[in-house]
This record gives structure tokens, C-alpha cells and sequence, in this order.
């Protein structure tokens, strides 16, 4: 009889789920795909290669039927653009999506201050200049907020084509509602963002229905949150 223990398995710890986005008509727009949680470096490469897993061009139909373009969003930190392996998966995704004429993005957690130095934001800058190169990716920022700063961003944000900011939290929300003169900087300053970098703007995690409304007076063109639609476990 064998004694030997099998070795326990290791499940992954990370979820896969997938939102939709809608446009100001609450008509679906697309879906962005992500990563649930925080991954470890360890498992970065899995959590990205199970997340494109789910990215695949959509199935054929007939000839009459004409479904309107869905957009697809993939989410994911920039350590994992360090990774070859992983961009050069990205890559594939992004072409095989292009062939079948549907708009991919790769929506990016992108701040400054999570590369140590000099030398490690060059390499970040090389690798989004190398995805913008292929004509099939689009780039979004993410988690764009009102205090953010030049000084705060990587790359200048006309490399980006979408801008997601977060909208809002319980205390923003009461200030835009309350005080005038902070919607108005708002509106404003995303219209300049608008006709200077040429970006679109998504309202992400919009979960109540005073958010939405406050969001709508704003310029946002796409809008993402449980107010909409929850997200699914994939």
C-alpha cells in the first residue's frame, strides 16, 4: 500500500471578472476584464495569462446579423508590461480582435510612484510606446482622480485614448453636489483634458443612482459600476 502523501494542489489566489460598460444611452459599449485583488509577483503571470484567457475575437454570424461593436478592456498593473511573455500575449490578443474588426484596450494602473527609479520608468515608457505601435491596442488610464498631477503621471496623457476615473466616493460626491464651484473646475478641466489629449472619459465604479445622474452632467462618454451592471466572476 502506498503511504506517500499526495501533495496538496495550490489554487490560485485571484478571481477573473468582467463589467460592462455602457454609453450615455445606457446601450452596452463593452466589457472590461480583470484581475479581482492584488497578485503577487509570483503569480502575475498566471493571473494575466487565465485574464486574456477570456479575451478571444467573437464567434461568427450570419451575414444579416449585424451585432454592434463590442469593445474589449483588459485590466492589469504595469509590472506585468515588464514581462514579454505577457505583452507578447497581449499582442496576439490585440491582433486577433483587430482581424475581426473589434476595438481592444489595455486599461492600466499606471502610477509613478510604484517604479523605484529612473532606470525602471524609461523601461515602462519603451514598453507602452511598443504597444502603441501596434495599431490594434488602444490604452486607457486608470484611476484618474482631481487631485492628480502632472508631476504625479509616468508619460503625458495624450498617449493615452481613454481616461478612467473613479466617480465618486461618498465625500466627493457630497462636494460636487454642494459646491458649485468644484463641479465647474471639474467639468472644465475635463474639457481641456478632452480637446488637448484627445481622450474619452469612463466613470468607473459608479454604484448609486445620485452618482450616475452627477456623472452624467459631467463630460464622460462611457460609464462602468454596479449601477449599470455587476461584475461577473468568470
Amino acid at each position: 500500500m502506498n503511504s506517500e502523501k499526495t501533495p496538496p494542489v495550490h489554487t490560485p489566489h485571484f478571481k477573473i471578472i468582467r463589467q460592462a460598460i455602457v454609453d450615455r444611452g445606457h446601450a452596452w459599449w463593452g466589457s472590461e476584464i480583470s484581475v479581482a485583488d492584488g497578485v503577487d509577483l509570483e503569480q502575475l503571470e498566471s493571473a494575466c495569462t487565465e485574464a486574456l484567457r477570456h479575451i478571444h475575437p467573437p464567434r461568427k454570424t450570419p451575414k444579416a446579423v449585424s451585432p454592434a461593436t463590442s469593445h474589449t478592456l483588459l485590466r492589469m498593473g504595469q509590472s506585468a508590461l515588464m514581462n514579454e511573455d505577457i505583452l507578447k500575449a497581449i499582442i496576439q490578443a490585440a491582433q486577433a480582435l483587430e482581424y475581426h474588426k473589434h476595438p481592444f484596450t489595455l486599461s492600466l494602473d499606471n502610477p509613478l510612484d510604484a517604479l523605484p527609479g529612473p532606470v525602471e520608468r524609461r523601461a515602462m515608457v519603451r514598453q507602452l510606446y511598443k504597444l502603441k505601435d501596434h495599431s490594434g491596442i488602444t490604452l486607457a488610464y486608470n484611476n484618474y482622480r482631481l487631485d492628480t498631477k502632472p508631476a504625479d503621471l509616468l508619460v503625458d496623457l495624450e498617449l493615452y485614448d481613454y481616461i478612467k476615473m473613479p466617480f465618486p466616493d461618498s465625500a466627493l460626491r457630497l462636494s460636487l453636489n454642494t459646491r458649485s464651484d468644484l463641479f465647474d473646475r471639474l467639468y472644465d478641466h475635463m474639457l481641456e483634458l478632452i480637446s488637448a489629449c484627445r481622450v474619452c472619459f469612463i466613470a468607473d465604479q459608479v454604484e448609486f443612482a445620485d452618482s450616475a445622474m452627477l456623472a452624467k452632467n459631467l463630460p464622460f462618454e462611457y460609464f462602468q459600476g454596479g449601477y449599470y451592471s455587476p461584475a461577473d466572476c468568470l
